[in-house]
């Protein structure tokens, strides 16, 4: 039998509230996590490169003749993809929940430890203030969680101290191998607002074997929401407290009774309780076929399929998996959301050829969302490469306590761009922004390099299906 605790200690909650949105810590020291060695170790390829493409092309997907415009890596954490958002109830009157991941390097530390309780020793995704306007943003991130990519699928892989706890993890991290996507809003200049964004995942499941490392169930879902519910999301079952949305019923398209029951009763919730707890988050998934009356685009999944438009196969292009995020933030305070089980799988021959035959996320943001006073800079940071337990840490920003930010912008009306090297803007159609696996190789005058540093764009082919 093993118990494993997430020690989600006191002391780095309380450093949470005393930080707040606007604060910075004095000096924030670079620690990276060593693995835990009861979970599964890190795959091969656990941190690698990621490209940001802009729908030139417009019609709903990424395909060659759409524009490369950077490539980013991952960070990660021993512990679950949404117990690295951090989130808490934000000390006032209107009870809404904050986030600010971080990576959880005190989580493996021994037990006796000077810096176990240090929140210190963590590595912090918060606003850094050397940044100008380092404000009002939506800030994403991809990341990698070694808890997520357990063997959830052995029944020899045991995490709790009885059936029931053991049973209710395993059912909320089934299908979690791979990635997972997160992003934190700020608001740091006081006036709330809200975020009206869609995702749309192509490629996303798998279920393979890796070699040298074992079978991968990956099945995009979320793992963590903005706001929800405080009482309902919270899991009294387990030695740890941390709060959880609503598992998702993929063979039915909604949030069930019977994918949530064992967990909703051993914590005495109903199904009126469920759904509240699926009407508070303000991330959900959805059916990518069935009615978005309320889609950011019309390009839907299912406009795109009566399209008839194909992927390089021949076949429709589908998404597989959708995702609504209609999220009101508060004054001065942080939101975010937390994707998990990303495959990050591409074919070893996808290019400009098998363009299709790889995992793409499709990301819509609604032109309210970006209007003056609200949000007006996207950011996707960029980790460096990976040595665990490294004092350095993993920022890959030698001299700063942050990862070089690649930002994109949004004008007076709305709409999204990005500079290039010359000063000029570069709009994304309809406000669209793909991640993909490869770089499609697209052609040499198709690509558009951000002016905030050189992103070598070559692709280390160390993928395995």
């Amino acid at each position: 039998m093993r118990t494993l605790l997430l020690d989600k200690v006191g002391a780095l909650l309380v450093v949470l509230f005393a930080y707040g949105a606007n604060g910075a810590f004095g000096s924030v020291l670079e620690h990276e996590p060593t693995p835990e060695p009861y979970y599964r170790s890190l795959r091969s390829d656990y941190v690698k490169d990621w490209f940001i493409f802009r729908d030139t092309v417009t019609d709903g997907i990424l395909k060659p003749g759409d524009t490369l415009v950077a490539q980013f890596k991952d960070w990660w954490t021993p512990v679950s993809s949404g117990s690295q958002a951090v989130y808490s109830e934000l000390i006032g009157a209107t009870g809404d929940l904050h986030s600010s991941p971080m990576n959880w390097a005190t989580y493996t530390l021994p037990p006796a430890h000077p810096d176990k309780n240090d929140p210190l020793y963590n590595h912090w995704l918060l606003p850094d203030p050397s940044i100008p306007n380092d404000k009002n943003s939506i800030e994403f991130y991809m990341s990698y969680s070694q808890l997520d990519n357990c063997a959830w699928h052995d029944p020899n892989f045991i995490y709790g101290d009885n059936d029931v706890q053991r049973q209710i993890v395993r059912d909320r991290h089934a299908g979690r191998n791979g990635w997972s996507l997160g992003w934190v809003t700020r608001d740091n200049k006081g006036a709330g607002g809200s975020v009206k964004m869609d995702i749309f995942v192509h490629d996303g499941k798998l279920d393979a074997d890796l070699s040298g490392w074992g079978r991968t169930i990956s099945n995009p879902q979320v793992s963590m929401s903005d706001d929800m519910d405080p009482a309902i999301s919270m899991d009294m079952t387990l030695n740890y407290k941390t709060r959880h949305p609503a598992i998702y019923d993929d063979a039915n398209n909604a949030y069930t009774w019977a994918a949530n029951q064992l967990r909703m009763t051993n914590n005495g919730f109903n199904a009126a309780d469920l759904a509240t707890l699926v009407a508070s988050q303000e991330l959900k998934e959805v059916n990518p076929y069935g009615v978005l009356a309320d889609a950011v685009s019309p390009r839907t999944p299912q406009a795109i399929k009566d399209a008839g438009i194909k992927s390089s196969d021949g076949n429709d292009y589908l998404y597989q998996d959708a995702f609504t995020e209609r999220s009101v933030y508060a004054v001065s305070s942080t939101d975010g959301g937390v994707l998990a089980g990303l495959c990050g799988w591409t074919d070893p021959n996808a290019g400009t050829t098998n363009w299709g035959d790889q995992m793409v996320i499709r990301i819509d943001i609604a032109r309210e969302t970006l209007l003056a006073g609200n949000i007006d800079r996207i950011v996707f940071h960029d980790f460096g490469d990976s040595i665990p337990g490294s004092t350095e840490g993993q920022v890959n920003n030698p001299g700063h306590p942050l990862p070089p930010p690649i930002v994109l912008y949004a004008d007076e009306f709305g709409d999204v761009y990005f500079l290039e090297g010359g000063g000029g803007r570069v709009y994304f159609p309809e406000n669209r922004i793909y991640i993909a696996v490869t770089s499609l190789v697209p052609e040499p005058g198709a690509l558009a390099m951000l002016v905030l540093g050189a992103f070598a764009l070559v692709l280390r082919r160390k993928r395995s299906r």
